[in-house]
């Protein structure tokens, strides 16, 4: 870790000291200049996880804070690979991290419901719980409580498909399936509906499907998974991606580094991030629908999940985030209990209050 350490700092990679330095002009001159921050990502530059979520964040900012703060993004692999993206953050490689709290939910099963959780809110309701239901409070609160990190989200993605060696239709067909997922929807996989999950990073997920390494894989929506070529390893495209309505990420960066930031400068960061939701979402959902014009030309089958399927995964998230809730409160960890409640809570009630709204 020292000599990685080293290596990063001499490609001007160093951690969030050289970001408080810059906070602290010695200087009127030096008053005048811009913060920068280094910011790793857990995606390669190509793709849209990295082009539609961390780029306009990145711009954002540099609108709203007339330049004050220069973000310096790094695709996945630069400074840390991809699933250990948040400790490299931790460890100060970074100053800063866009991060999808998906990866560390095997550390704190929390993170799902900031992730996008199985069987969950769709993208208009996530984002209306997230800012202004309590959603982004409880996580910058959660952060900064568990991690030392202030956190705000920037950006979301609409939903996710399945490719898969086999067609799909009901809870039974998921049975002894091989399947890449990551998350709390690889945990219901095994336990839940009988399956095998394994998790890698975006990078192997082609290889591995198309070599039959296993039969079904998650990644992303149809658009980013159209340009990993996963309509052609698989002949069956299963739809809709119940398991994923939605698919969130975060932004992080060290209290103490924060905490030192003008008050100003704090509110049009938080800005930037919720414009930057937005902007995603909007170009990631247009993206999708073209690419879904692409892939019904194509020669994979598209799979349309029967109704029950969707209702069993709905049940198995609920069930799953009871359970993790139960046990970690039992250790005396109350956070998940917390935040289910308020993400369910809000689930509820957006189901039970939105029948005068006409939606096709």
């Amino acid at each position: 870790m020292e000599n990685r350490r080293k290596v990063l700092q001499g490609l001007g990679l160093g951690g969030a000291a050289l970001a408080a330095s810059a906070m602290q002009p010695s200087s009127p001159a030096s008053a005048q200049a811009p913060i920068r921050w280094r910011v790793n990502h857990f995606s390669g530059e190509t793709s849209m996880f990295y082009t539609l979520t961390i780029l306009p964040f990145v711009e954002r900012i540099k609108q709203i804070t007339g330049g004050r703060l220069v973000l310096q993004p790094f695709p996945g692999g630069v400074i840390a690979p991809p699933l250990e993206a948040y400790k490299a953050v931790e460890d100060g490689l970074a100053d800063a991290g866009h991060m999808t709290p998906l990866y560390i939910v095997n550390r704190d099963p929390v993170n799902s419901f900031f992730a996008g959780h199985p069987g969950g809110m769709p993208p208009e309701m996530m984002m209306h719980w997230m800012f202004k239901g309590g959603g982004k409070e409880l996580l910058a609160a959660h952060r900064r409580e568990t991690m030392g990190m202030h956190s705000i989200p920037v950006s979301m993605g609409p939903a996710e498909i399945w490719h898969s060696h086999k067609p799909i239709k009901v809870a039974a067909d998921l049975k002894g399936l091989k399947f890449r997922a990551a998350g709390a929807w690889a945990q219901i996989l095994n336990e839940t509906f009988g399956a095998a999950a394994t998790t890698v990073a975006g990078s192997e997920v082609y290889t591995m499907l198309e070599r039959k390494g296993v039969d079904v894989v998650e990644w992303s929506g149809p658009a980013e998974n159209l340009k990993t070529g996963l309509h052609n390893a698989a002949p069956y495209i299963i739809v809709p991606g119940a398991h994923a309505n939605n698919f969130a990420f975060e932004f992080i960066v060290p209290t103490k580094t924060w905490d030192a930031l003008p008050a100003d400068l704090k509110v049009q960061i938080e800005a930037a991030g919720q414009l930057a939701t937005l902007d995603c979402l909007i170009a990631w959902t247009l993206e999708d629908m073209e690419a879904m014009k692409a892939i019904r030309k194509g020669k994979a089958q598209i799979v349309e999940a029967d109704p029950s399927l969707i209702k069993d995964i709905r049940e198995a998230g609920r069930a799953w985030a009871t359970k993790r809730a139960a046990e970690q409160e039992a250790k005396g960890n109350l956070w998940m209990k917390k935040v289910m409640e308020s993400y369910y809570g809000f689930y509820d009630s957006w189901l039970q209050n939105a029948s005068y709204r006409a939606i096709d």
